[in-house]
Order: C-alpha cells, then structure tokens, then sequence
C-alpha cells in the first residue's frame, strides 16, 4: 500500500496528499465526508488543519480500533499517532493518551471474542497477539512515555492512567521490563521536564519554585502509587518493596513540598500493595515523618490522607501476598522477620494491621489536632469524624451454603455485602453511603470504570424473558425498590456490625483519645463564625458513622450529647441556648439521617428518661420541634422523605399518633395546599415535593389500620391523582393497589370486631376509591367549551386521564401477578430469612388479600 508524505496509509485514494497546516482553509476543509467509511474518516480527519475536526477524530480512535480489529488496528492506525503525540494543541494529545488504551487492548486482544477487561482472576492464562504484544510494548508504550513528560498537567495525568490501567493487561513477567521504568526515570529525572515536539511548551511550563524535574517527580509519585495498588498478580509485593518502596522513600526528602505532598497522597495506595514487612520498616516511618514535616501543607495533606492510609491497612490481609517477607537480606532484622508473617492466618495479620493503626495513625492525628498552624489543624478536624468511622471493621462473613454451593466469605465483607456483583443491577441501596472513603479505596483500586470503557462495552439493561418474575418486579417503579433496597441495606449494615464488633482496643483508644476532640466540633467557637458552621457541618455528615462504629456506648458517653448540641445550639446543661445558630446545612443533613440514626440506636433508645421528655431533649421530641417543625421546607423534606423508615421503628400507638400531625404538616400551605409560583416561571415550584409524598405513600399505608388509611392517607391519594404535574400523578397511582390491599376484610375486623361491619368497611373504602377513580378520570361528559382550541385541550385531558386509568389497572394486575398461586408456593418453600427484612408493599399477599384484589 502507498503512503502519503507523512507515512499514513491512505486506502483507495492513494493520491491524497496530507495538508498543509499553514494553508488557507477550503470549504472541503470544512465539511466532513460522511461518504468515508469510519477508520477512512478518522485517518483523513486526525490530520485536518482544524483543531476541532482534529480533536473530534482523536476522540474515535479507541471506537474505531475495535470496530476493525487487531491487523487494521497496527497496520493503519498506529502510524498516525506520532504526528498527534507531537499535536500544538493540549487538549488534543490529552484525548489520545485516553484513547491509548483502548488502541492498546484491541492490538492485544482484539480478535479474541472470549476476552473481558474485568476478568483478571489469571492474567498467565490469557491468549495474546504476539504481533499486537509487540506494537504495544514497542511503539505505544514509548508514545505514552512522551505524553507522561508532557508539559501540560492534563496530558500527563491521562497518560498516567491509562499506563497504570495498561499494566493490568501486561504480561506479569514484563512489567519491571516495560511498566515499571517509566516512573522510575520520571522519578530520578534532575534535569527538567521535556519539551517534546512542542514549539509552544515552553509557554505552558507552569512556576515552580523547585524547578521543572518537580512536574515529573509529582507525575512520578501519582503513577507509582497508582501502579503498586494493582492486582497483586500483577505487581507482587516484592516488585513493590524492589522498585517502588525506595524511590518513595527518596521522593520523602524531596527539597521541593509538592513533591513531598504528592508522595504522602500517594503512600495508601502504595501501602496497599505492599508487604507487612516493608510497611513497618520502610513506608510507615516515611508516612509518620511526613507528619512532622516542615511546610504545613504536607502536614495537612497527612491528615486528610489518614482516611484512606487507615482503609488500605485493613485490606492489606485480604491480600494473598502481604504475609510474605520481602525485605532484603542484608537489611536489619530481615532474617528475624522472614517468617514471622508467613505462618500468620487472616485473623493473626489483622490484628498485627490495627496495631500499626493504633501505634501510629492515631498518634499522628492527635498531633494533628493540637498543631501550631490553623489551618493544619481546620483541615484534621474535617476528616477527624471520616478517620474514626474507618475504623469500621471490613471481615467478610463466615463461610455459608448458597442452595447446593458452598459460598466462602468476602475478604472485603462490608462492602462486597452492600455493592457487590450480584447486586449489580438493583437500584437503591444505601450501604456504601456509610463508608464513602473506604467505598473510595476500593473503587481506586479496581477501576472498572477506566476498564469498560476501554473495551468499548456498554452498560446495557438486562431483557428477562416475558412472564418471569424478575420480568414482572422489573416493572414496578423505581422508587419503590430503591426505598426497599435502603432498608434492606441498613439491616444488613446492623447485622454486620452486631456480627463483627469493633477490638476492644480500638474502641478504647478512640474513646479516649479521638472521640472528645471530635465532640468539641458540635459546640467548636474558634471566634470565625464561618469556620464553626464548616465544622459543625463535618461533625453532622460523619456522625451517623460514628454512632454505627461505637453503638449504645459511645451514644450515652457522649454522642447524644453531641447530637442533641448540633441540632438545637445547646450545651450538655442545656445553656447558651441560640437555636438561630444552628447551620441550616447541619439540620438538613441531619434530617437526611434522622431514620438512620434512630435504627442504629434501636427501640430502646427512642424511649427517652422522664428528665430528657420533661427537658424537650429526647429523640422523638427532636423529632417533633427541630424537624417536622422546622420552618424550612429542605429539612421537613429530608425528614418525610424517610418517614416509613423511622416510623416502622414505633410501636403502633406512638406511630399513630403521629398520622394527625403528618396529615396536617402534608396537606398543609408547605406541601400539597400552596402551589408557589414566580413571575418569571409559571410552572408549579415545589412539585417535588408533592412527587416525594407520592413516593412514600406506599410504604406509609402498609403501616397503618384501614380506618386510619382511609382518614388521613386516602384524601392525601386523591389530592395528588388530580395534581397537575404528570410525574406526579404517575407515582402517587401505584398506591392504589396497596390501598386496596390494606382494605381486606379480615384486615378490617381490628377496627371492628364484627365480621359483617368489617365487611360493610371494606364493601364502603373500596367502592369509593373506584368510584373516585371512574368520576376523576373517565368522565367523558366535559362542560361544553365556546370555543373549538378549548374543546381540543379538553379532548388532550380526557385521553391522559384515560391513561392514567389504565395505569392504576395495570398495577393493580401486576400486584396479583407477582402473588399469585405459584409465586405464593414458592415463597414458602424458601428458606426462612435469619434476618428481619422490611416488607414490601406489592409483595408477601396473603391469600385473603389475594382474593380480595382479584375480586375487585
């Protein structure tokens, strides 16, 4: 095949030459030939004149790799890439390091159709291109390697992902051959950062007081950090304590405080794909003497590092090698440390962790707490709360049967448990939201994100067969299974924590020396008032994961105290009371995880001592004056948006007692009776808030007697079926197969004890939703219109409101589908749940109900 001047293929027009950059623009310069097939296209059009016609093309060049396949792939797109590592134009080569990768996977692996990026269980068993493998190892990787140099700091940090990403696919015997050099010379590289190709570097060079080399030694600790978290088939722990660990350790006494800064944010992920011995010996020294570091923004980028350095110890068992000695044999205590792991089970290695923890984490952060600068010790208080719940224990649960399998337990318990792949495609679930940092490390340390989307794979929903059950549950609303997901999720998360209760020894050590500090931010008065209201708002995000941590014990020493000041400006002895200075973000977050705190407290907790309900400080009067009557629409929002939750924790009479007060606050001017409007927006403004109330409903009516649903719940239904907003209507309609559910006779004998007066109620409530539905929504007799615009508008409104009709019938068929005769028999051959799950609003019919609801 001819090449063009520039050495591109050039396919069937052999005679195009490539452009002239500095020649004036044509209208063909302009347009796009659609005519061009896409790997003709992208080869014609990464060479334009036009940067955005360039950077358009560049951005299909991973798409189009694995359109064509691994020969096209080598034989025609990789020769254009020089030309574009070298592009004037940042954004343009930052886009192509991304593209990288996926170019790289489909030259290795392209043709091989068994092939998936997120199966790397044994990377030795994979089937690779040998002449792909070549190009990769020999050709991209040394374009990567100009693009990790480059001047702009977005290039750079693309090119570095997509390396780290890369060597995951590399085979594990190359990876200190062709990975592992590129850091280490960007690491050991004194001489300034390179200027590649670009007549323009020396404009985008950012200051630097250390020098240039200071770009690449920050570029360097990223990627080496990135990389040693990689799967340890790839990058075992003696590659880690041989190549990295003592560049690191070099990197540490950088004369330059951004290098070193970039060195301690590195250090967690580096400590997670180490041994146990190189972490005492070498890196947990580096890390505790990076915390008495002379620039304060190293000492500050310590604290806030301390989350994520605490997390990547406690998975540091879990980890297949980390047992092993990998310290040198020349090296002080290395022949006393050689076996002193290896023969340690998982239990044995966790309890040697929490002790590195305990002996140097937790001295580091009270330091921290106490240190001359201010803002070192503002940045500790932010993650103080986030550090003391990552002390949450991560064990996987004990080994179970699954039906005829016999499942291990998670190394990574907690949070596989609450986002692992089986529950991939469930919707809700609020566990992770407990442990977002640690959620964080796990995250990094996988990224599938990067993976999937290099291979081009796209997320697609999944098709069940027609009539099946998981058919069926796929059709009920979205917001009833992610508000039955969260509460299955928190019970999960309570098991889990009653199952593997935090050491003794870290309870009493952050009882003592972290858990004050932390309850001080609830009344913090450092004389910027700016600065307490961030402080309190940290101290009321982190607080639910505090309380899950120490439980009951920590609640009575301090926590409740600490709560009760957060939300209503008040002391321990309930002085300096200034309810005006409680942050409006503190009791609105705080409403968000209201339910959440008072179901890890348990029922006993809400009880409350005579002296809290005589002094308005127990729970449920919180509950009543700081929440539901709060004079702020976001917090009244946050706290109803839960409401099943919370309310499914009292007894019958304490939750009745509330339908009054809720029915009011509902119907009233803030909800459902004033519909705000603003000149400039006619449209509905608190329509949001309606849909809201239309989502709970289900799981409120499951809660109470029929007489009560149909005094208090049924006129809130019939309000929102005539509302205005289409979205709203469409939600508040899968409540009236619950309402009619909870209106079945037997169910209506607790109100009345006389079989025929019950079935009077249950005849009377049923005929007046129907009735109330065929007058609202199939009335076909509309008051006659003067004019034909209005008729036509009325004729519009009749056929939705026909649908909506149809709507609430299907739902009422879909109820009876998903318990039906078979679904009932399956049920009870299930095995009974050890745990007590909330039930669901469309599930668990008995057969009366059944009946009751096929009758109708």
């Amino acid at each position: 095949m001819m090449l063009n001047p520039e050495g591109i293929p050039m396919g069937a027009n052999v005679n195009e030459a490539a452009p002239d950059p500095n020649a004036a623009l044509r209208f063909e310069d302009l347009t796009i030939d659609d005519d061009l097939s896409l790997q003709d296209r992208v080869i014609r059009y990464v060479r334009s004149g036009i940067a955005l016609q360039r950077l358009v093309h560049v951005k299909m060049l991973g798409e189009t790799a694995k359109s064509v396949g691994t020969t096209p792939t080598i034989h025609r797109l990789i020769p254009i890439l020089p030309a574009l590592v070298a592009d004037p134009e940042s954004v343009i080569r930052q886009h192509l390091a991304s593209q990288l990768l996926a170019i790289c996977l489909t030259c290795m692996f392209g043709d091989d159709e068994t092939f998936d990026p997120n199966n790397r269980s044994n990377p030795r068993s994979r089937s690779y291109d040998e002449e792909g493998y070549r190009v990769v190892a020999s050709t991209i990787l040394n374009h990567l390697n100009t693009l990790i140099t480059d001047p702009d700091m977005d290039v750079r940090k693309s090119a570095s992902d997509a390396l780290a990403t890369l060597t995951l696919y590399i085979k594990p015997d190359d990876v200190a051959l062709l990975i592992l050099p590129i850091p280490l010379r960007l690491a050991h590289d004194n001489k300034g950062r390179s200027t590649g190709n670009n007549q323009n570097s020396s404009k985008q060079n950012e200051k630097d007081d250390g020098g240039g080399s200071d770009e690449l030694h920050i570029t360097a600790a990223n990627l080496l950090g990135d990389i040693a978290s990689l799967d340890a088939n790839q990058i075992p722990p003696n590659l880690v304590s041989k190549y990295v660990t003592p560049t690191i350790m070099v990197l540490c006494k950088h004369p330059s405080m951004r290098v070193r800064r970039a060195i301690v944010q590195s250090l967690p992920r580096v400590v997670n794909g180490s041994s146990i011995d190189d972490i005492q010996q070498n890196l947990m020294p580096c890390f505790v003497n990076l915390s008495n570091d002379d620039s304060y923004r190293v000492r500050k980028s310590v604290g806030e590092c301390l989350v994520d350095m605490s997390r990547s110890l406690m998975l540091l068992p879990s980890s297949p090698l980390s047992n092993k000695s990998t310290l040198e044999k020349s090296s002080d205590n290395a022949s006393e440390n050689k076996n002193k792991y290896s023969n340690m089970k998982k239990e044995e290695l966790m309890g040697v962790v929490m002790n590195i923890r305990r002996d140097n984490l937790v001295p580091i952060c009270t330091r921290l707490l106490a240190d001359t600068n201010k803002i070192v010790r503002n940045g500790m208080m932010q993650f103080l709360g986030p550090f003391i719940a990552s002390f949450y224990p991560l064990g996987g649960q004990q080994q179970k049967k699954d039906g005829n399998r016999s499942k291990a337990g998670d190394d990574n318990g907690i949070i596989n448990l609450l986002s692992g792949r089986d529950k991939e495609n469930e919707v809700g679930g609020m566990g992770v939201q407990f442990f977002p940092h640690a959620n964080g490390m796990v995250s990094r340390l996988s990224p599938a994100s990067i993976l999937s989307q290099a291979a081009g794979k796209d997320i697609e929903p999944i098709e069940y067969p027609t009539d099946t059950r998981d058919h069926l549950e796929s059709l009920l609303p979205k917001f009833l299974e992610k508000c039955f997901n969260d509460a299955k999720s928190l019970v999960l998360i309570l098991h889990h924590r009653d199952t593997h209760p935090i050491s003794p020894e870290d309870s009493k050590v952050l009882m003592e020396e972290l858990l004050p500090p932390y309850v001080k931010l609830s009344t913090i008065s450092t004389g910027e008032d700016n600065v307490d209201a961030e402080m309190r708002v940290y101290c009321a995000y982190s607080l639910p994961a505090v309380i899950l941590l120490l439980g009951a014990e920590g609640w009575q020493r301090s926590l409740k105290n600490c709560f009760l000041a957060l939300i209503t400006g008040t002391d321990e002895s309930g002085k300096n009371e200034n309810a005006s200075s409680v942050p409006l973000p503190v009791k609105r977050c705080l409403a968000s995880s209201y339910h959440t705190i008072c179901h890890m407290l348990g029922p006993a907790a809400l009880k409350g001592t005579s002296e809290d309900k005589t002094s308005k400080r127990d729970i449920l009067s919180v509950f009543e004056h700081h929440f539901l009557s709060d004079a702020d629409d976001t917090v009244r929002f946050n706290v109803i948006r839960n409401l099943p939750s919370f309310l499914a924790l009292l007894s019958f009479s304490k939750r009745s007692k509330y339908l009054p007060l809720l029915y009011e606050i509902i119907t009233g001017d803030g909800l459902l009776a004033q519909k705000r409007r603003s000149a400039l927006n006619p449209m509905i403004l608190n329509w949001r808030q309606r849909d809201m109330i239309a989502q709970i409903i289900p799981n409120l009516i499951i809660l109470f007697k029929p007489s009560q649903v149909r005094q208090f719940l049924w006129p809130i239904v019939k309000v929102l079926l005539s509302d205005s907003v289409n979205l709203v209507r469409q939600n508040v309609e899968w409540s009236i197969p619950v309402i009619l559910r909870s209106y079945e006779t037997k169910k209506c004998k607790y109100d009345n004890d006389d079989i025929v007066a019950a079935s009077k109620f249950s005849t009377e409530a049923c005929n007046e939703v129907f009735i109330f539905l065929k007058a609202t929504l199939l009335d076909n007799n509309p008051s006659p219109s003067p004019t034909a615009g209005l008729n036509k508008k009325k004729s519009s409104s009749s056929f939705s409101k026909r649908q909506s009709y149809c709507r609430v019938l299907s739902s009422i068929a879909l109820i009876l589908r998903l318990n039906d005769k078979e679904q009932r028999r399956l049920r009870k051959k299930q095995p009974k749940e050890n745990l007590d799950f909330p039930p669901h609003s469309f599930f668990n019919l008995s057969s009366d109900e059944y009946r009751h609801v096929h009758q109708l």
